[in-house]
Order: structure tokens, then sequence, then C-alpha cells
């Protein structure tokens, strides 16, 4: 379905001064995203993106990888490939799809030759859960305007991390090359590896080359060394830290409550096991909120702990003003944190693995600790000291509310700093276009 509308602005009316002014708006923006709802971080963001851009009287089409059945905005034009998880498929189609999707082919193909524009952006958020590197293909026309989006590092490395999930460590190997063939690191087999492989080399087909999109957006300066690592120039990658808005509208009084609330997805490479065994060792309550897997598995490790499932913003900030700490024990190098920064601008004091690249922050600007959480001693140990701790968990909260913008953007000043790529790119994109004989 296209909701599309019915007046574009023309190239000479959009580029003042021939395409070099200052502070150029996009005349659309088309964000490409596997997921219609908000099902984590990457897909939270590109709602609030959706949602500042319109406030802006900017155009936008939304094209995502799902079936749409939850995506109720007017002011969208809204373009639903029909997809599903690749999770949720049967493992031949899975394998299939995840290496070649041809609705996605053919559908975004068929959007960028019937209404592309000089002025059009295209801002890719996530493509390996529904759309594939198909979605490289189709946009390759338009390279030169596509902005690309760091949620994770599957634009590099096969396994989107950087880590070498059997091991547990961090990966400082060229993606795709000969040891990086060779090395064991995905979670699951290296059956998996080799299709992870497979999917990655298609990107770099697609796109001719490693980096062939006009930048990356990183959510934090610290991704840029593995990107490059992956292959990917520096003049093309530009950090932009997420936009942040705390559940709670009151600072929440941890130094009065007891408990440790995990949220964010059951799983293994979250931590998911490492909380509920240091609470356990602690003695310290401790509440999940959100789905996964592994919840199976992490009920017969704590058959103390309380599951709520996933809640509606109303019902995770309800869970923030009951708990004492927050943790994020992450076994890879998480690359932001949402939920981390979310807690620590509602009050709640942090405990967050130093592999984070935001966990050291959070503990230099006094907003909580950042452990070894692999260590359960260690891990346990933190929480048992700000359970015992009332003036530290009320000094690590107050600092907390007060400052966490330190480490992250409101979603006015988000959208206006990517604004401000969407325009730097519309500017390379015409002067290259100029320099090219006709």
């Amino acid at each position: 379905m296209h909701r599309l509308d019915t007046c574009l602005k023309s190239a000479q009316d959009f580029f003042p001064g021939g395409g070099r002014g200052v502070g150029v708006r996009p005349e659309r923006v088309v964000v490409l995203h596997d997921f219609s709802e908000v099902l984590g971080g990457a897909s939270h963001l590109v709602q609030v993106l959706i949602g500042q851009l319109r406030a802006r009287g900017i155009p936008v089409t939304f094209i995502a990888g799902d079936t749409g059945t939850h995506f109720t905005r007017e002011d969208v034009a809204f373009v639903p490939l029909g997809g599903k998880d690749l999770l949720a498929r049967s493992r031949p189609g899975a394998l299939a799809l995840g290496l070649h999707n041809p609705v996605t082919l053919r559908s975004v193909r068929e959007w960028i030759a019937m209404y592309d524009t000089p002025g059009t952006i295209y801002h890719l958020h996530g493509w390996s859960k529904v759309l594939s590197p198909s979605v490289f293909a189709a946009l390759k026309p338009v390279a030169r305007r596509l902005v690309l989006h760091a949620h994770d590092y599957f634009n590099a490395c096969p396994n989107g991390g950087f880590f070498d999930y059997r091991e547990e460590r961090d990966c400082e190997l060229k993606p795709l090359s000969r040891a990086c063939l060779m090395r064991r690191c995905d979670k699951n087999s290296q059956a998996q590896k080799f299709w992870r492989v497979g999917r990655e080399a298609l990107r770099r087909h697609w796109q001719d080359g490693v980096s062939n999109a006009a930048r990356m957006l990183l959510i934090h300066p610290g991704q840029a060394r593995l990107f490059q690592q992956g292959g990917w120039p520096e003049d093309r990658l530009h950090a932009v830290r997420n936009p942040v808005t705390p559940p709670c509208q009151a600072r929440v009084r941890a130094e009065a409550n007891c408990g440790v609330l995990f949220l964010g997805r059951i799983s293994r490479e979250k931590g998911a096991d490492l909380a509920a065994l240091a609470a356990k060792e602690a003695g310290v309550p401790i509440t999940f909120v959100g789905e996964g897997a592994d919840e199976g598995a992490l009920r017969a490790l704590h058959p103390g702990a309380r599951f709520l499932g996933r809640l509606d913003r109303d019902g995770v900030a309800q869970a923030m003003a009951e708990a004492r700490v927050a943790v994020m024990p992450s076994r890879w190098s998480e690359p932001f944190g949402l939920v981390a920064l979310e807690a620590i601008g509602s009050g709640l004091p942090v405990i967050a693995s130093a592999r984070a690249l935001v966990g050291p922050e959070i503990a230099e600007a006094g907003f909580g600790l950042a452990l070894d959480t692999a260590d359960i001693t260690q891990f346990a140990a933190g929480i048992a000291k700000l359970h015992a701790d009332d003036a530290l968990v009320r000094q690590f909260s107050e600092a907390g509310r007060a400052h966490y913008r330190d480490l992250c953007h409101g979603p006015e000043g988000w959208a206006e700093a990517v604004l401000d790529h969407y325009g730097h790119v519309l500017r390379q994109s015409w002067d290259l276009g100029a320099a090219t004989p006709g």
C-alpha cells in the first residue's frame, strides 16, 4: 500500500544556488527497516526518526520488511513488504530468504524507479532479520544518497558483533579474511558462520565494495575503530549518539527501593543469565522485562526471578520506579545501550558491562558501576554494594537524572544532527552529479 504525497518539488527548487546551499533539507526521506513495530532499540529509533521528520514537515516513505499490522500513522507513505523474522521461518526458508529476498529486491527497486528524485535520501537502519542483502541490490542506483545506521556491525562483520561468541571475547580479525573464515565464532554453529559470511559477501557484491554508501551514522564514536577494521574509510563514519527519553517523569527514589531490573531481550548475548546468577548470589530479588528464547532456561536457573514480559512505556516506567539498580551485562561490546541511559535518566543507577562502549562512561560520570559482569562474584559484589549503601545510590541517582544528556541526545537534537548529515549527503551527491560528464 502506498500513501504518497502528490506533490514533489523540482530539483531546481530543492537545491538553492545550484545545489550548494547551507542547511538544505531533503524533499523526502525513505526509511527502510526490517520491522515496523518497536521490537528493540533500533526499531524504537526508527519510530522516533519518523516522528521527528514529520514534525518538521518532511515527507517520509517507510519501507518495512514485515506486514505492518501495528503501524498506524496516516501521515507516512507506508510500504509493508509482508515478510517475517527469519527466526520465525522454517530452516530452509530462513536460509534461502536470508541470502536473497526477491520481494525486497523487486519492491524497493520499483519504488525507486517510480518515485526517486535528486532530493530523496534513503536511510537504511536494519536488514539482517527480514530484508536480506537484496536491499543493497535495489539501492545500488541511489548509493550516493544512501545513509546506513550502525545499530550493530552487520555492515562489516558477518556475525554482526566483532565478537567471538564461542570464546566470549572481542574479535580483532579483518572480516572475510582467511583467519576470519576459519574462526569458529558463531553462537550457533560453523555452518551458520559460513551462511553469515555468504550474506556479508553478497552485501559487498551488491554495494560494489565494503562501503559504497554515502556515510554510516554510528551510535557511539567508539564504533569507528571496528568499522575501520572492517574496511570502512574514516571519512564515511560519523557518530550521532542515540536520543533518550526517560520513561519516568520524576526521579526514581532508588535509595528507598530494593531489587535488580533487567530490561531487554532475554538472551545469552545480552547477559540475562549473568544477571540472574549475580542477583541470586547477592541474595537480591530480580525482575526481567522483555522476551527471548532463553526465558525458559532462565526460569530454571533462577526460580525466584520475576518475569513481566514485554511492557508498554508506562509499564517500563512502573518497573523502573520499583527497582534499586538496573543492569546491562551484555557479553559483547554493546555499541550504546538505550535501556541503560533511559534508566539513568529516570534516576536509576546502572551496573553495566565494562565491555559496553558506554560502560566506562557511565562509571566516569558517576551514574553507576562498570564491571566485568561475566565474573559472577564481581557482579554480585557490585549488586550487594549498591544495596548496602543508600547514600551512594542516591548520589548515582541524582547525578544520572541531572546529567544523563552528557552521554546522549534528546529527540529534537538527534533529529537535527541526522538532518545535518542528510544535507551533507545531498550536497555531495549534487556535486558528484554535476562533475560527472552527461
